[in-house]
């Protein structure tokens, strides 16, 4: 009962990230400082990064971006790729489960592990839990994705943090653009466990039972449809994001500065404004 839980942005500097996302009308979480495992060293410690997220009633965009040059950096192999989305996380009820059936269809993904992160809750100090399935990157060109068990979902999804000025209310589709789109299509769907379906616009949707849509392009339709190419392919694209109201959405982004492309129907951020990505806005 997988579904699409939140999509990850890599950047050089998370100060100017934020910022872009603030323009957008997006409230962000504090900054909370990465940290783990590093090479050559036994003990953990804090990373080069840290992040900020736009917590949606469903879903969320997660800000991940440098803040110490001196520390070490997991992310720097995905930065040199490219900043933009990097990561795709999709929630499960149980990871161990999950992970069960997910190792009977493919043997690119490594064994659930434990992860906790301290944060503020009405004031007091609580560690966040959560259990992840990482990919093995060497088996994913497009990026990470991380198949994660929520196990304290109240500490991340505050009330307060819910509140976009833009009136963001969720995540609803990941778009993923590839050159070889059956080899990205047998990934996505040995990830997500259903069958990709083509639509009349010839491009092939990805639903997990759980809720959410994965869109995969080929990269001419991509181009055509959106005016961009990504910097590197495969690769994660874009997101679509869910709002109240689009028009009072559209028209916050363009008096800070933000144009919003409107091609009939579909309405979209380009990549210079967002990080990286395309936007698309959905009423």
């Amino acid at each position: 009962m997988a579904a699409l839980d939140h999509l990850g942005v890599i950047v050089r500097n998370l100060a100017e990230g934020a910022a872009r996302w603030e323009k957008l009308g997006f409230a962000l979480s504090p900054t909370s400082r990465q940290g783990g495992k590093m090479p050559d060293r036994n003990e953990e410690g804090p990373w080069a990064t840290a992040n900020r997220c736009a917590i949606l009633q469903k879903g969320y965009l997660e800000l991940i971006g440098v803040v110490d040059e001196t520390a070490y950096n997991p992310w720097t192999k995905f930065l040199a790729r490219f900043e933009g989305l990097h990561l795709l996380a999709l929630r499960v009820p149980n990871a161990d489960a999950a992970y069960a059936e997910l190792a009977a269809r493919t043997d690119t993904l490594n064994a659930p592990v434990q992860r906790a992160r301290n944060l503020d809750v009405d004031g007091a100090e609580k560690t966040m839990r959560f259990r992840n399935i990482f990919s093995r990157d060497e088996a994913y060109p497009e990026g990470r994705y991380i198949v994660l068990e929520h196990q304290t979902p109240e500490y991340l999804w505050q009330k307060r943090y819910q509140t976009h000025a833009n009136g963001a209310i969720a995540l609803e589709a990941a778009l993923a653009c590839a050159d070889d789109v059956p080899a990205q299509r047998k990934r996505l769907e040995a990830i997500t466990g259903v069958q990709a379906v083509e639509g009349a616009d010839g491009v092939l949707r990805l639903a997990p039972p759980g809720g959410g849509v994965i869109e995969l392009y080929g990269t001419p339709g991509f181009e055509a449809r959106y005016g961009w190419r990504p910097k590197a392919l495969p690769s994660f694209a874009g997101v679509e994001v869910r709002f109240a109201d689009r028009a009072r959405a559209a028209k916050l982004m363009e008096d800070n500065g933000v144009p919003v492309q409107r091609r009939g129907a579909e309405w979209f951020v380009s990549p210079a404004d967002t990080n990286g990505f395309i936007l698309r806005l959905t009423p």
